[in-house]
C-alpha cells in the first residue's frame, strides 16, 4: 500500500469501521522492523508538537500556591509518548504471547503506531474544538479515550488470533493495573515521591 493522503484517509475510515481488518492492513504493511521503531519515533515527535500547540492555546496552569507552573518542553513530552507507546507494544506482544497469542512484536509496534496516529487525529480535532467549540473539547477527549481502549482491544485481538474482545479487554485492564503497581512500587523503592 503507498501513503498517498487517498489511502491514510482511507485507512482512518476502515479503523473506525472495521479495526480488525484495518489492523491486518497495517501489519501487513512492507516495513522492517527498524522502519516500524522509526514509525513509532516520528508519532512521538508528531505529538510532541501537538501538545505543544494545545499547551499554547490553554491558559497557563496553576500550582497549588497559585504560581504559575512552567510549561513542559517538548522534548518531555516526545519522550513520554515514546516511552509510553514503547511499554503499551511490548507488553502488548509479551503478555499476547504469554496467554497463547501468535503476534509478534514488529506487529505491535506497527499497531500501537497507527494506534498514535489516530490519536493525533484526535487531539488535532480537540484543537479545532478548544477555538470553535470550547465547550465539546472535553467531550471529544473522553470520545478519545475510549476509542483508544477500543482500538487498542482489537488490535491486540487481530494481532495475537484472539476470538473474544471481552476476554482481551480483561487483559488491557489487568496489565495496566499491574504495570501502574509495578512502575508505583519501582518509583517507591528508588524513594521517588509525588
Amino acid at each position: 500500500m503507498e501513503m498517498t493522503l487517498a489511502n491514510i484517509a482511507g485507512m482512518v475510515r476502515l479503523t473506525f469501521a472495521k479495526p480488525r481488518q484495518a489492523a491486518q492492513v497495517v501489519m501487513r504493511l512492507p516495513l522492517p522492523l527498524q522502519g516500524r521503531w522509526a514509525a513509532m519515533a516520528l508519532m512521538a515527535v508528531l505529538s510532541a508538537f501537538l501538545m505543544q500547540a494545545m499547551a499554547a492555546m490553554l491558559p497557563p496552569a496553576v500550582g497549588p500556591n497559585g504560581e504559575v507552573l512552567q510549561p513542559v518542553g517538548p522534548f518531555f513530552w516526545a519522550g513520554m509518548v515514546a516511552i509510553g507507546m514503547v511499554m503499551t507494544a511490548s507488553l502488548a506482544f509479551a503478555v499476547g504471547r504469554w496467554r497463547g497469542g501468535k503476534g509478534e512484536l514488529a506487529d505491535a509496534v506497527i499497531l500501537i503506531a497507527w494506534l498514535q496516529f489516530i490519536q493525533l487525529l484526535m487531539v488535532a480535532l480537540q484543537l479545532v474544538l478548544v477555538v470553535a467549540l470550547p465547550v465539546l473539547a472535553p467531550v471529544v477527549e473522553i470520545g478519545a479515550v475510549l476509542l483508544f481502549l477500543w482500538l487498542l482491544v482489537n488490535f491486540v485481538a487481530e494481532m495475537h488470533g484472539f476470538r473474544s474482545l471481552g476476554l482481551v479487554f480483561l487483559g488491557v485492564v489487568v496489565t495496566f493495573v499491574a504495570a501502574v503497581f509495578a512502575m508505583s512500587l519501582l518509583l517507591m523503592l528508588l524513594g521517588v515521591g509525588f
